[in-house]
């Protein structure tokens, strides 16, 4: 009785964390995001790379006059670190510079991604909304 008992309580421990804990593939989709100066609305598409990393591209621009500025933003390289429920190791792309980025869900839902050169105290945080599907002009 007592083993049926104990295996039991790790059963229903192993079944609660599996549904409260983030998964590497929760951050695949689409975002709607803004740049932080000139607040111009643009989509993002998240997805898993071959090598099992994470990659992102903007697939949709609001304003005509930002799409080329805005579709050379790349984010490359984001790695899913369990323990911490982030992905860590990016790299962005963004008007000739390149941040080194972390991402993680807010108890919201929104995605956060802290962008920074160097540290992460010299940086800048951006919140972006899952969306479910392609945007169109």
């Amino acid at each position: 009785m007592k083993k049926i008992l104990i295996t039991g309580i790790i059963v229903i421990c192993q079944f609660a964390s599996a549904f409260s804990q983030t998964r590497a593939d929760d951050v695949v989709g689409y975002y709607l995001a803004h740049t932080p100066t000139a607040k111009e609305k643009f989509q993002v598409e998240i997805f898993r790379a071959t090598n099992g990393t994470y990659e992102a591209k903007v697939v949709w621009v609001e304003n005509p006059e930002f799409r080329q500025r805005l579709e050379s933003l790349q984010m490359r390289n984001l790695s899913f670190d369990p323990r911490a429920a982030e992905w860590r190791n990016g790299k962005m792309v963004y008007d000739g510079r390149e941040y080194n980025v972390t991402a993680s869900f807010t108890n919201d839902g929104k995605l956060r991604l802290r962008g920074f050169l160097g540290i992460s105290l010299f940086g800048r945080t951006m919140y972006w909304d899952k969306e479910m599907g392609l945007r169109k002009n």
